[in-house]
Order: C-alpha cells, then sequence, then structure tokens
C-alpha cells in the first residue's frame, strides 16, 4: 500500500501491530512454545506451510532463519506505512542485523548503542520522555551486566571495567546518566550477600539461603532483567498508542519472541530438558522477576 499521511499512518500500524502481537508467542502465549516435543511440532505451531523436506538435524536452523526474515517482513512492512519514518525507526533495524552479522565488537557496539541513544534523544513530547525512559533503562543494564561478567568471570579491575562500559557524555563522569548505576556496584563483593541485598536490583538476585556459600550469578541476573525490560515495552506499547514509542516497543517484542524461538529450537535439537530451555530463555517458573 501506498504511504498514508502521519495520523492515518500510525493509526493504521498500531491496529495491524496489535493484530501482530495478539497472534504472537509472548506473554502467557509463550509457553505454547515451551510444550512443543519436536522441531517438526515447534515448525507446524509457527508456520503455515508444509513442513520443509529437510533433515531433522537442519530443521532447526530452518526455522530459525524462517522466524527471523518473518519478524523482519512484518516490520519493513509497518515502516512502509510512512512516508519518512522516525530516525529511531530505522536505527533499531539497523543494530539488530548489526547484532546478527557475526561482525559485532566491543568499539563498535558502543558506538551504535550511542546512535540509538542519540536518534532518542532527537524525539519530541511524550515519544522522548517514554523512549529515553526505556533506553536509559535497556543500557545501563546493559553496563550492570558488563559490570557483572567482567568481575565474575574475568577478575578485571575497575580501571579496566570502567573502560568498557557505555557513557552517554564524553568525559566518562561517575554520575553519568547512563553508566552511573554500573559504576555504583564496580566495588561490592560478588561472593557476599550482604554486599547485595540492598541493591536497586536485589529481587533480580540469585536466591541465597542463610548459611550456603553464595556467589553472585550474572546469567541469572541477565535472564531477570531482561523479562523486566520486555514487560516494560509491553506496558508502553500500550501505554501510548498510535506513537513511535508503540512501534518501537513492537519491535523489542518480537525480539524477545524470535529469542525464545531461537532457544527453544535449540534446545529441541540438543535434546535439552525443557525445563532448561524455559530457564535459558528467561521463563523458568521459579524467577523472581
Amino acid at each position: 500500500m501506498g504511504s498514508l499521511d502521519r495520523s492515518a499512518a500510525f493509526s493504521f500500524v498500531y491496529a495491524k501491530a496489535s493484530g501482530l502481537l495478539s497472534k504472537s508467542f509472548v506473554g502467557d502465549n509463550a509457553n505454547k512454545l515451551f510444550q512443543v516435543k519436536s522441531l517438526r511440532e515447534l515448525y507446524t505451531l509457527l508456520f503455515d506451510d508444509e513442513l520443509p523436506s529437510v533433515p531433522e538435524v537442519l530443521l532447526s536452523k530452518e526455522i530459525e532463519t524462517k522466524a527471523a526474515q518473518r519478524f523482519l517482513s512484518q516490520y519493513k512492512d509497518l515502516l512502509g506505512s510512512f512516508e519518512s519514518p522516525s530516525p529511531i525507526l530505522s536505527e533499531i533495524l539497523s543494530f539488530y542485523e548489526y547484532e546478527n552479522s557475526g561482525t559485532a565488537n566491543d568499539e563498535t557496539d558502543r558506538a551504535k548503542i550511542m546512535a540509538l541513544w542519540n536518534a532518542v534523544s532527537s524525539l519530541k513530547g511524550n515519544d522522548r520522555e517514554n523512549l529515553e525512559k526505556l533506553y536509559k533503562m535497556e543500557i545501563s543494564f546493559k553496563n550492570i551486566l558488563w559490570v557483572l561478567r567482567l568481575k565474575v568471570y574475568y577478575h578485571f579491575s575497575e580501571d579496566e571495567i570502567l573502560s568498557h562500559l557505555v557513557y552517554a557524555g564524553e568525559h566518562h563522569r561517575k554520575d553519568d546518566v547512563l553508566a552511573r548505576e554500573a559504576i555504583a556496584i564496580i566495588g561490592k563483593d560478588v561472593a557476599s550477600y550482604d554486599d547485595w541485598k540492598d541493591w536497586k536490583y536485589a529481587d533480580f538476585l540469585n536466591p541465597h539461603e542463610e548459611g550456603v556459600v553464595w556467589e553472585l550469578d550474572p546469567c541469572w541476573i541477565e535472564r531477570a532483567l531482561k523479562n523486566y525490560l520486555i514487560k516494560s515495552y509491553r506496558r508502553f506499547f500500550h501505554k501510548d498508542p498510535m506513537s513511535v514509542t508503540s512501534l518501537v516497543s513492537w519491535f523489542r517484542i518480537k525480539q524477545n519472541e524470535l529469542d525464545c524461538i531461537r532457544t527453544v529450537a535449540e534446545g529441541l535439537r540438543l535434546e535439552v530438558e525443557p525445563e532448561q530451555v524455559m530457564e535459558v530463555a528467561g521463563y523458568a517458573p521459579d524467577a523472581r522477576n
């Protein structure tokens, strides 16, 4: 279809995006993904066409590729309704394609994140307020996870960790809006629960049992933070309908769906227990998020 005027385009896109989400495997509906017993059953659940004539061992890759193509096709179709889409709508697509290109590295990944932040900062009104809140949260979470991984797995010094964070400003101040929450935890002892029990995100810590040796688990926290973030995007999709915010939120919700599909497909290929697959995907029944 041809491009619509801005108001009509947003109205049309929101209605279409809502319809696509209602058929998606997100929220409670994601449980259907974890109930399938084979790759063939997963393919049939996800797609309407006939099963491809490929060996079982290759079906996982076929599912992942087809799911990714559908996600991108749906998003580009929604963007096609706008004569001149907001830069952030193109930037999130560019960032996704870069992340999945296999060429990502620390320096370019930080530059891409800053490009997203700058695109958000160029917005006006509710869209700027909403997306600054969401992206500040998302980038802060990325920084927090960098700190946790570098402390637990690599035992980096404070200066080494600081050099790997993403900052809003050029001078890497400790009160930087994107890095300050991460910087605040650099000195915490990853083997001491007492050091973390009053942390802002203490609810997302791996469980602690009195008298049992405890060490912070970055993977557990990553799943909890990711789940919290996706729930936030789901709220913002409905909070300000027919807006840039709603379409960015749709993209992130559908991207999470794709991540879950990939996790389930890989789990079935490797014959991993369903409970473990759910845990990796962030849907573990006992996850405190």
